[in-house]
């Protein structure tokens, strides 16, 4: 006898986890970008010129700008709330809104702690959805996993 998945239905919730590893790679680029721009090798013994400062303060307050607005502007797939049901290839994620973004579905990425699924919306485009146990809780992962070993996603 086959064992098939009849597909997988569970709510969506906040990972703070996931939120917080994503704020601590913004703030490690920003940290390495900072030593570039400020440590970049200079002649010996020359001294800083003024020119040199104000294009080193200029590249450094427009890559920090960039980075805060990627650290305030977090990719949705990472903190999107809402309803998510998958079978046989197609996925709905049912917004509290009311709003639904639904379409075809590749897995990206699956690891013991991470599954990447993207949605191809025809409305909205390609969205990322990014799943972690904290997501799902403890019932809904295990659902998932289950899922993705029976299931045909």
């Amino acid at each position: 006898m086959e064992r098939v998945s009849e597909g997988f239905s569970e709510r969506l919730v906040v990972d703070r986890w996931l939120l917080a590893a994503w704020s601590a790679l913004v703030l490690a680029v920003w940290l390495a970008m900072s030593l570039v721009v400020w440590q970049a090798p200079r002649p010996v013994g020359a001294d800083t010129s003024l020119p040199e400062w104000l294009w080193r303060s200029a590249a450094w307050l427009v890559l920090s700008g960039w980075l805060w607005r990627c650290l305030r502007h977090r990719p949705a797939g990472f903190s999107l709330e809402g309803r998510l049901a998958w079978s046989a290839g197609r996925a709905e994620v049912l917004l509290p809104s009311g709003e639904s973004i639904r379409g075809e579905t590749r897995v990206l990425w699956q690891g013991p702690l991470l599954v990447g699924v993207t949605l191809d919306d025809a409305g909205a485009g390609r969205f990322t959805l990014w799943l972690t146990p904290w997501r799902l809780g403890r019932r809904g992962w295990w659902r998932l996993q289950r899922f993705l070993t029976l299931g045909s996603p």
